[in-house]
């Protein structure tokens, strides 16, 4: 079985894209090194990741996670174990959204690929249930995550 984990957060403010680039190649390292996979969305000033794999690690990654100074708010959304990985080719997916920028191209097919799957990607789990419906609403409504700071 594979275990699923969605959690959402805040980044703390003045999160520099720098700073993303730097949690994502961490992310990386890793995942690569535990066998750990998932897809780790930014908007806003906003975070929503899944992470799936062997339970003990995966749970081993959230607990650095809760205390990565680099955001608060931590909430675990969902949890559950499957039997097939959904993202078993990701190491570590990645969509951000500057702010006050305009999406270049890339970034606005990246948005529209990720927009499509929450809307007919197969959710054989309450985990991914729960993933894509909070990815829906964190691309689409703004304020969807507003959390008292």
């Amino acid at each position: 079985m594979v275990f699923q984990i969605t959690y959402s957060s805040v980044a703390k403010p003045g999160l520099s894209i720098t700073e993303i680039e730097e949690i994502i190649t961490e992310a990386n390292q890793y995942n690569n090194i535990h066998d750990i996979t998932g897809c780790l969305i930014y908007n806003n000033g906003y975070f929503l990741q899944i992470l799936e794999g062997e339970k003990q690690l995966v749970m081993i990654l959230i607990n650095k996670i809760k205390l990565d100074d680099r955001h608060d708010h931590f909430t675990i959304l969902s949890e559950g174990e499957t039997n097939l990985r959904t993202f078993k080719e990701w190491a570590m997916a990645y969509y951000h959204d500057p702010l006050n920028a305009q999406l270049n191209s890339e970034v606005q097919e990246i948005k529209a690929s990720l927009l499509e799957l929450s809307n007919s990607s197969k959710k054989s789990n309450f985990a991914l249930k729960v993933f894509w419906y909070n990815v829906k609403k964190l691309l689409t409504e703004d304020g969807y995550y507003k959390t008292t700071q």
